[in-house]
């Protein structure tokens, strides 16, 4: 019988930029399911600007449409600074791709709403090098 096994992790610093509380839901639900993995909910752009440099984030999930500093102006930002421009970034957005690749925004991953959860934790994983549960056999 084989029984899964996870390896000890760091925890991963994940920064949510997202303005509606549906999606913040979902992804602290998400993120709640792993237990090596701390969320920082940053519900505007301004704020966002301000504090990710600060947090240590391992990945930045990045709405377009925010308030104060919108999505795609704080994403040149962040690849501006040196805190924080290789830190991975997903953009979500509602926009259609060529909207975004016209915008500059080509080098980041996105993530076209509506997403499913899977779609969102299977990209995180993903960049975050986090490896699969393996399967050991059983002792006994």
């Amino acid at each position: 019988m084989a029984v899964p096994v996870r390896k000890a992790k760091e925890t991963k610093v994940i920064a949510l930029v997202e303005d509606d509380p549906r999606l913040i839901e979902m992804v602290q639900a998400v993120i709640e399911a792993v237990n090596s993995w701390q969320l920082h909910v940053f519900p505007d752009g301004q704020e966002a600007r301000e504090r990710l440099p600060h947090i240590g984030a391992d990945l930045i999930l990045l709405d377009v449409g925010l308030p104060n500093l919108d999505g795609v102006s704080l994403y040149r930002i962040l690849r501006g600074h040196s805190q924080t421009k290789h830190i991975p970034i997903i953009v979500i957005t509602g926009s259609y791709e060529w909207e975004l690749h016209r915008m500059g925004l080509h080098t980041g991953l996105m993530l076209r709403k509506p997403f499913s959860v899977q779609e969102l934790l299977f990209l995180m994983r993903a960049l975050l090098a986090e490896e699969p549960e393996q399967q050991e056999p059983a002792q006994g």
